[in-house]
Parts: C-alpha cells; sequence; structure tokens
C-alpha cells in the first residue's frame, strides 16, 4: 500500500504542463491534467481528489472534443469519482477502492451510469459486449473487478432503464 500512496502523492505533486481549467458545473473537478508516464492507470482517464488525470492532453481532446456528448459523459463519471472522494475523504476512499473490489464495482458502476446514460441520451451508438469487456479488464491490487458477463448483464440493464444506483447512505 505505501507503493500506491508514493505514487499517488507523485502525481498529486507533478501536475502537468499545461492544464485544462474546467468551467464551474464541474466541481468539485477543477483541471484536466497530463499525468507522469510512471503513473500506471485507466487509459482514458483518473480522477485524483479535484484533477482529472490523462496521458496525453492533446490526444484526449482529439477523442473527447469539449463541446462534445463523449466530453461531456466522460466529465460526468469523472466527477461522480471526485465527490465520492471529497465525501469519504480521498485516502481512505483510494485504499477500499486498491483493495475491495465490490466496492470498486459499486464506484464504476455510479460513474459509468451517468456516462452511459448521457451517451445513450445523446443518440450515441453503444455497443454492450464492448463495454462489458471494458469493464472486465478495471482491475485492483485484489484481482479483476467484474466478470464480463456481469458487466453485460449490467450495461444492457442500464441502457433498458432497468438499472439505477443504489441511494447514499441506503
Amino acid at each position: 500500500m505505501t507503493r500506491v500512496l508514493v505514487i499517488v502523492l507523485s502525481v498529486l505533486v507533478a501536475g502537468c504542463q499545461s492544464p485544462f481549467a474546467l468551467e464551474e458545473r464541474w466541481r468539485p473537478l477543477v483541471e484536466i491534467a497530463e499525468r507522469p508516464d510512471l503513473v500506471p492507470s485507466d487509459p482514458v482517464a483518473t480522477t485524483l481528489g479535484t484533477r482529472v488525470y490523462v496521458s496525453d492532453l492533446d490526444g484526449f481532446f482529439q477523442a473527447f472534443s469539449p463541446e462534445s456528448p463523449e466530453f461531456e459523459a466522460l466529465l460526468l463519471h469523472e466527477r461522480e469519482h471526485a465527490l465520492r472522494q471529497r465525501d469519504a475523504g480521498l485516502g481512505p476512499w483510494l485504499t477500499r477502492y486498491l483493495s475491495d473490489r465490490a466496492f470498486m464495482w459499486r464506484e464504476e458502476q455510479a460513474g459509468w451510469f451517468l456516462q452511459l446514460r448521457r451517451l445513450q441520451a445523446a443518440g450515441r451508438p453503444l455497443v454492450p459486449r464492448a463495454i462489458a469487456r471494458a469493464l472486465a479488464g478495471y482491475r485492483n491490487l485484489t484481482g479483476r473487478m467484474v466478470s464480463e458477463q456481469e458487466a453485460l448483464d449490467w450495461v444492457r440493464a442500464v441502457l433498458a432503464g432497468t438499472w439505477t444506483p443504489e441511494v447514499a447512505g441506503g
């Protein structure tokens, strides 16, 4: 766990040469920044506290234009993580996310739910099997977050409108 905290601290301290400031509506998120190459994480985006880290800002903005539903959907997802991290405390949230697969899955469901519903509302084509494959690739220190079949069943339920996130404290 010490190694994980050192990596997290290096990201927070290293920052980025040219971060992209976010509008007030995305609070508590404040910016999108490039992460150091040494930090392994999600290939698209990783949120730590108030910042979304990406491997390459130029590449990120080629894939996610700020005017696009894809950009908004991803920021909805990442803002959900930021809110939950703030409420639980970043350290405790990260410790649990990295060591508890069921917790990790619930956290990703909360973010992905918002992302999928936004893309669906924009009429974007969504391929449940591809999304499930991506989700089945998520791992923490204890192993794979979810099976591809469980992820596929979940994605289909979200898109059909039969699944919604648990209410906080419920």
